[in-house]
């Protein structure tokens, strides 16, 4: 296998690097800078490929990003990449097969909507957006370690969605206007491992159909606004963050927190901190 490594230049994109691959690892890098002003990310994808990641440093991002077939989009840093919607439209767009990884993603109406397959949503804060945090239709996507809060909607929003090799696993889904996750049409999903906590209505809110067809087991649902009916196999106990509100800090107090844990012996929510 052989690497080049080549510079492109793209207006209002500072800092970016194209690193392409020739043979059975075709693919590239591009790493990008929120100093380039707007639309920095919505520029690179023009020029992206499927298999290439946009890579993104620390900053805020002021985009509306479609992202294209086979792209992911990453944090060089973990919730250090900022995606500020602007106040209004859909923040991310998600493509068939692709992937966003570790941003920050508020201040849109939407957070993210995924109609395509095979896509992947993960180790995301989505919070402060004006309505729902994640809108999903058709195929599930891989919705996992992503903390879900404070969105003026509901967290996680499903329509006619089908678990296809995809789950809702260990997330945070806490603080939200409406319920926290709201799952309509004829679904079939599995929704496991997660902390549903101190949303306005009901921590899950669920179609008749799609709760025949439905796997949702192991979660905790905690002092949600209307408890609804218990859902068999789940847990309701104290998650205990440790700063919610001040800090965004979703960790569970050790203190107070946890010895109950998840299918895979883990601790429920999401598995990492901002």
């Amino acid at each position: 296998m052989t690497i080049r490594f080549h510079r492109i230049a793209l207006a209002g994109a500072a800092g970016l690097v194209l690193c392409t691959m020739s043979g059975a690892f075709a693919g590239a890098r591009v790493e990008l800078s929120a100093l380039g002003g707007k639309h920095v990310i919505s520029k690179a994808m023009i020029k992206a490929r499927p298999g290439d990641t946009l890579l993104l440093d620390d900053g805020v991002y002021k985009d509306h990003l479609s992202i294209k077939e086979g792209v992911t989009v990453k944090a060089r840093n973990r919730g250090k990449a900022r995606l500020n919607g602007m106040g209004r439209g859909t923040a991310v767009i998600m493509g068939t097969n692709s992937t966003i990884d570790g941003l920050e993603i508020y201040n849109a109406t939407i957070g993210v909507f995924s109609r395509n397959g095979n896509v992947t949503i993960k180790n995301c804060l989505i919070y402060k957006n004006w309505m729902t945090g994640i809108i999903a239709v058709r195929q599930l996507p891989k919705i996992e370690d992503n903390v879900i809060a404070f969105n003026r909607s509901s967290g996680i929003q499903l329509w006619d969605s089908r678990s296809v090799n995809a789950s809702i696993n260990h997330n945070t889904v806490a603080f939200n206007g409406n319920h926290g996750i709201a799952v309509g049409g004829s679904s079939n999903v599995v929704v496991e491992n997660n902390v549903i906590a101190d949303n306005q209505r009901y921590g899950m809110k669920v179609s008749q159909e799609s709760s025949v067809k439905s796997n949702i087991t192991k979660n905790n649902f905690w002092q949600n606004g209307i408890r609804g009916q218990q859902i068999k196999d789940n847990y309701s106990f104290d998650p205990a963050f440790m700063s919610a509100r001040g800090m965004l800090d979703f960790r569970p107090d050790p203190r107070e927190c946890c010895s109950i844990k998840g299918s895979d012996n883990q601790n429920l929510g999401a598995r990492f901190d901002f």
